[in-house]
């Protein structure tokens, strides 16, 4: 019987994919990731990037990479896309996302616009709506589910409707790999837009972990790569690497293969490279800071850089803050009859 079900389901989404498949826009299943620095050079990891990273731009990617926050985190990026040849030409993409953890799991939303009509990057107007739930199952397991929505103008008006499921294991050493984590993510279960941005019914698994540790931790080096299928009808492989020098200075790159536009010969094989900095703010003057328990944060600022399809140039900056300090102590447990 259970089959049967499981049949059903299978029948349905492919029937789903037949139903809204459409052609491909160049740059459709990365845009998303053009409104922010730390989305441009995450290599697309649906495992958190070669050093574990999360926060309200994860949930582009992967609803579950979230799980684990402990602090409320505010997000706000901004690229300009640019193409300067007979004419010059000029776009847009933003966001602006908020995280905030709870008793029952951690709760994110992520609102992004993209203002593009430059060289094969034709998007028109997008504004999209991206909410999600994420939880710790155990210290190993986050899962997380989340709902996307928007709507786009400019040639007609077309909207988008889909959900987003997804897992992340912390495995811990394998081999010479530290911190390794695996990962899977299912997105665009639902109605796409029509120009194919981004695509329906996309499955992605992952693996990001620890090179190397040199110079008693000083100096860090990691990598991530995943493997995608939209729409069941294209391969797409993302891979990242990540430097890090003493817990402050992180340098970046990311590069993707797309097959589809590959062959297409509408492709882009230069990879994104960038520099993020994070550093502490200190706050324990200001009243409703330290009311809040937030006399010290953490604040990371990026900036990127990537030769993007048809020589258009995407640069990207951005900031993050975690209000507060990650609790690092354990639960202190009193027994009857101690003081």
């Amino acid at each position: 019987m259970k089959s049967k079900y499981l049949f059903l389901i299978l029948l349905c989404l492919c029937g789903s994919v037949s139903l809204f498949a459409s052609e491909k826009v160049p740059g459709g299943d990365i845009a998303f990731r053009l409104t922010d620095p730390d989305l441009l050079l995450s290599a697309g990891s649906s495992a958190g990037g070669g050093f574990f990273t999360s926060g309200p731009t994860s949930i582009v990617i992967n609803p579950a990479l979230p799980a684990g926050d402990q602090r409320i985190v505010l997000n706000l990026g901004y690229t300009a896309l640019m193409k300067d040849e007979e004419k010059f030409s000029f776009g847009s993409g933003m966001n602006l996302g908020l995280l905030i953890p709870s008793r029952y799991g951690v709760f994110s939303s992520l609102i992004s616009g993209l203002f593009c009509n430059v060289g094969e990057l034709q998007f028109n107007n997008v504004l999209q709506l991206q909410g999600s739930f994420s939880k710790d199952i155990s210290e190993r397991l986050y899962v997380g589910m989340g709902l996307d929505t928007g709507i786009r103008w400019g040639a007609g008006v077309d909207w988008a409707l889909g959900l987003n499921i997804g897992a992340v294991y912390k495995w811990g050493t394998l081999g010479f790999l530290e911190d390794t984590r695996f990962a899977f993510a299912l997105t665009g279960l639902g109605k796409p837009y029509v120009w194919g941005m981004p695509s329906i019914v996309t499955p992605k698994v992952g693996i990001a972990g620890t090179l190397f540790t040199v110079a008693e931790g000083k100096l860090s080096g990691a990598f991530s790569s995943d493997i995608s299928f939209p729409q069941f009808t294209n391969i797409v492989l993302d891979i990242g690497f990540q430097l890090r020098i003493i817990d402050m200075v992180y340098i970046k790159s990311a590069w993707q293969f797309d097959l589809r536009e590959t062959l297409a010969e509408k492709y882009n094989l230069i990879p994104a490279i960038g520099l993020t900095v994070k550093f502490g703010i200190d706050t324990k003057d200001n009243n409703f800071f330290a009311d809040k328990g937030w006399q010290k944060s953490e604040m990371s600022t990026s900036g990127a850089w990537q030769n993007l399809y048809d020589g258009v140039q995407a640069v990207s900056a951005g900031a993050s803050i975690n209000l507060g300090l990650r609790d690092t102590e354990a639960p202190e447990i009193i027994l009857w009859g101690e003081k």
